[in-house]
């Protein structure tokens, strides 16, 4: 079979018909406009001036002439060619190095661990060790309903399970996602969804993402509370947590950029590899310091560059308010409740205006098609009303109010019946508020006015309903849904949320972009996607979490905490020095 140099182009059907079907914008794609990948090779020669363009006009005018159509190719972008290899680059070979040095650290601290009996109570292998395979499995598959620290922290160990459930929610809303901007051969399926109720709710679920920041923020004021009595929160410790939070976050999501720059374009070819590949490598090696500071939420969109990682910029923002805010509600307890709410009230009024003043529907993802095939490009919505943290405050200030209130309220929730039927109902409630969004996607949509008041509301409502859950579940009031959500299982599948979070778009884009042939999206091929992509994920994850996350995170530890209180305990005598050698000749006596 011949090889073929492959290019994406991008052409102008010029006929009436589409052009009458592509006026309403709203629900239809542009179908003057159409995508394809072609084997330019195969068109014509190569022209030094005009490039592949030349090539793909003819064959372009020659498959359209057979339907009686004229086309106009207006760009040929993304060539790949058959008969070079890749092209090896710095990036490629030393993210090579790193995964090397990374996997022989952990084998040689898995070594010495399982080795040495009293190796983990050595000085000398104290940051050897958190490279440790052992170590980091153990982490890793812990007991969150046995807490090391504070026997506190055992009634939010559910949380793992709300993290389990809630990333499948947002692997299935990137798979619906890459269904609209890759190459189908039904998009009147994507098209028609605009008119579905239930496609409509879901169109409007990025709302619970509140669920995330609020379980970000109480994290982090019920830990920092939890500790304040030994160490008392000050200037300096605002500043070390928000450094603390950039290391948490920082090695294994420069490892994805890494990894997308250097080898992801590497693993594959096909017609559609230059657009939903090629192109996002090419865009991440533009933009991934603004990855790295975190800032990456304000910059223009329509970007193919690991777009769903605006959640981490916001998330590091909204991190560094909550800290200081912390810092005066220690000090200042009665301002607690006038300040939060002042929060909560002024993003949910600049929500509101923006909506109002800009003209904008308050249902975020329930854009055009073609806006959604550009990865947003140009939308006010996106920039506007969904990406900066100050837009997303109801959901974490929610959660930090929801640690003040377990932290201090000696009440048993879990005894109140008011409670427990709001406890019950909260998640309805959520998504009833959900579900009221969909009249703004039908063909009369009700007034301005009434799309910046549910703008105003359905963040900050959603977040409250989902905090009131949040507060149920950490106080133990009755439910099989609390209960399964403590499910043993949870506990490991939780702790690999977040790598599952960074890498599940790459495995998407594999799955799709290898295919030579076009989509089809249904309600099955989405729950297939869903399925396997999600599984791919997380076995990816166990390796990126023991090999980068985790022994990135204990070297930290090490170098900041020193020893730890859990390492050494106070009543047992102090280790003698560790003899590598001696144990083993030991070991090998007593066999």
């Amino acid at each position: 079979m011949m090889l073929c140099d492959s290019c994406g182009i991008i052409l102008i059907i010029k006929h009436q018909i589409p052009k009458d079907y592509s006026k309403q914008t709203v629900k239809h794609y542009n179908r003057t406009q159409v995508h394809r990948g072609v084997c330019v090779s195969r068109c014509g020669e190569h022209n030094v001036t005009s490039g592949w363009y030349d090539a793909a006009q003819a064959c372009v005018s020659a498959g359209v002439a057979q339907y009686g159509l004229e086309a106009e190719v207006l760009s040929v972008d993304w060539c790949m060619s058959a008969d070079s290899p890749p092209a090896s680059s710095g990036p490629g070979r030393s993210l090579a190095v790193l995964v090397t040095v990374l996997a022989a650290l952990a084998c040689l601290a898995t070594a010495v661990h399982v080795l040495g009996d009293r190796c983990a109570k050595a000085e000398c292998n104290r940051y050897l060790l958190a490279f440790s395979l052992k170590r980091n499995y153990d982490i890793l598959t812990y007991d969150r309903s046995k807490p090391r620290t504070d026997d506190r922290m055992k009634d939010v160990a559910c949380i793992e399970g709300i993290r389990f459930l809630g990333m499948q929610c947002v692997i299935f809303s990137h798979v619906m996602l890459i269904y609209i901007y890759s190459y189908i051969d039904n998009p009147q399926f994507v098209e028609r969804i605009y008119d579905k109720f239930a496609w409509q709710a879901v169109l409007n679920s990025p709302l619970w993402l509140q669920a995330f920041f609020a379980m970000s923020g109480f994290l982090t004021a019920y830990a920092t509370l939890l500790s304040s009595k030994t160490k008392p929160i000050t200037f300096f410790k605002c500043l070390m947590s928000i450094v603390n939070r950039w290391i948490r976050l920082t090695p294994l999501a420069v490892f994805a950029l890494w990894f997308t720059v250097a080898w992801f374009p590497l693993l594959g070819s096909g017609p559609q590899w230059s657009w939903l590949v090629t192109r996002e490598a090419h865009d991440c090696s533009e933009r991934w310091w603004y990855h790295v500071l975190y800032v990456h939420n304000h910059l223009p969109t329509g970007k193919f560059c690991m777009g769903h990682t605006w959640y981490l910029a916001a998330d590091m923002q909204l991190h560094v308010l909550g800290v200081f805010v912390l810092l005066l509600l220690r000090r200042w307890r009665g301002a607690a409740l006038p300040l939060l709410l002042l929060l909560v009230t002024g993003s949910a009024l600049a929500a509101g205006l923006v909506v109002y003043f800009y003209q904008l529907t308050p249902i975020v993802t329930a854009q055009t098609p073609e806006v959604l095939r550009t990865m947003f490009a140009g939308s006010q919505i996106l920039t506007l009303l969904y990406l900066p943290a100050w837009m997303n405050l109801p959901g974490y200030v929610g959660g930090m109010g929801t640690a003040m209130i377990l932290y201090y309220n000696n009440i048993k929730l879990k005894d109140s019946k008011w409670f427990n039927l709001l406890f019950h109902s909260s998640l309805f409630l959520g998504s009833a508020v959900l579900l009221a969004g969909a009249v703004f996607l039908s063909d009369s949509p009700p007034p301005r006015w009434a799309a910046a008041l549910y703008a105003a509301l359905d963040r900050t409502l959603v977040a409250v309903f989902f905090c009131i859950f949040m507060l149920g579940c950490f106080s133990r009031c009755w439910s099989a849904v609390r209960d399964a959500l403590e499910w043993r299982g949870f506990h490991t599948l939780g702790r690999l949320s977040y790598c599952v979070f960074l890498i599940h778009f790459i495995v998407l884009r594999i799955t799709l972009a290898s295919n030579t042939q076009l989509g089809h999206a249904s309600l099955l091929s989405m729950a297939s996607l869903l399925i396997t992509s999600s599984v791919l994920s997380y076995i990816a994850a166990v390796p990126l979490c023991l090999l980068v996350e985790l022994p990135l995170i204990q070297l930290w530890k090490a170098v900041t905490e020193g020893e730890g209180p859990e390492r050494t305990p106070q009543d047992q005598p102090p280790a003698k020095p560790f003899d590598l050698v001696a144990q083993i000749r030991r070991r090998h006596e007593a066999a």
